[in-house]
C-alpha cells in the first residue's frame, strides 16, 4: 500500500490533482493514467453515491494516482465510510475553527491518535491485510480542510497547528464571497488572504493548495508559488475539461451554421 500524493508531499514536491464530479470510473482511471497524482472525488457539489465513489476509488487504484474524497461536511461517519472503501485522503469544506479541524483530523485516525472506528473492508483487501493496513494508514491518510471564509483565514494559524491537519486547500469562490468581493480573484483582499494561508503553511511545514496566480506559462512565477508552499495543485476537473472541449468543437464549426 502506498500513496503517491503523500510521497510527493513528504519530498517537498508539488502534486497535480483533478476534481471529478460526473461519477465515472472510466474518467477516474483515465485521469490517473494521464499522469495526475491525486484524484479528488467531489461528493459535496455532485450527486455521487457511496457505490459510485467506491467504483471511482477502485478505478483510480488501477493507476499511480491517489484517491481523495471531498465530503460535504465534517461527518465522522461519512469520513469512516470512504476511508473504509480505500480513500487515502479526506477533504472537508468550510472548516472555520481549530475545533472543527481537529474533529475531522481525529475522524481520519484510529485510537489512540484519533476516533475512527475500526472496520475497513476494501481498504484492507477485504480482510486480506487488515494488520498491515491498520499499522500504516494513520500516517498515509491525508486530511485537508478547505479554507473558504473570513473566519477560517482569521483562524488559519490555529487550524494549521492542529495535529492531524496535513495541509489545506483554499476554496477561491466562497472565500471571495465571504470577503465581499465575489469572483474578484485579483482583489487585494483575496490576495492578502492567500498570503496569510501560505505563510501558515510555511510556518508549519504543511502544503497549501490554491489556484495558481498569473500565467501558468510563466515558469518562474509558478516556481515562486510552489516555493511559497503551494504544492496541492488542483489544476483540472472533469466538468471544465468536457465543457471546454465541447465548446471548442462547436465553435470551430460555427461557420457551417451561417
Amino acid at each position: 500500500m502506498n500513496s503517491r500524493l503523500r510521497t510527493l508531499l513528504d519530498e517537498g514536491k508539488p502534486a497535480f490533482g483533478i476534481q471529478l464530479r460526473f461519477g465515472s470510473p472510466a474518467i477516474a482511471e483515465l485521469a490517473g493514467l494521464a499522469g495526475f497524482d491525486w484524484i479528488l472525488i467531489d461528493t459535496e457539489h455532485a450527486p455521487q453515491t457511496p457505490v459510485t465513489v467506491q467504483a471511482q476509488i477502485q478505478a483510480a487504484c488501477c493507476t499511480p494516482a491517489t484517491p481523495i474524497v471531498r465530503v460535504a461536511r465534517t461527518d465522522p461517519d461519512l469520513i469512516k465510510l470512504y476511508l473504509d472503501m480505500g480513500a487515502l485522503g479526506i477533504v472537508v469544506p468550510f472548516v472555520n475553527t481549530p475545533e472543527e479541524a481537529k474533529r475531522g483530523a481525529d475522524a481520519c485516525r484510529y485510537p489512540p491518535r484519533g476516533t475512527r472506528g475500526w472496520g475497513p473492508h476494501r481498504a484492507a483487501g477485504y480482510g486480506l491485510f487488515e494488520k498491515e493496513y491498520t499499522a500504516e494508514i494513520d500516517h498515509m491518510v491525508m486530511y485537508a480542510p478547505i479554507i473558504e471564509s473570513v473566519e477560517a483565514v482569521r483562524n488559519i494559524d490555529a487550524i494549521m497547528d492542529v495535529e492531524g491537519v496535513d495541509g489545506c486547500i483554499v476554496g477561491p469562490v466562497d472565500l471571495c464571497i465571504s470577503l465581499g468581493i465575489p469572483f474578484r480573484f485579483d482583489h487585494p483582499k483575496y490576495l492578502d488572504a492567500l498570503r496569510r494561508v501560505r505563510e501558515a503553511g510555511q510556518r508549519t511545514g504543511k502544503p497549501v493548495g490554491h489556484p495558481l496566480l498569473g500565467s501558468l506559462d510563466d515558469e518562474e512565477n509558478v516556481l515562486r508559488q510552489v516555493a511559497a508552499g503551494v504544492r496541492l495543485l488542483l489544476v483540472e476537473g472533469d466538468e471544465p475539461v468536457l465543457k471546454d472541449g465541447c465548446r471548442r468543437a462547436v465553435e470551430a464549426l460555427a461557420f457551417l451554421r451561417n
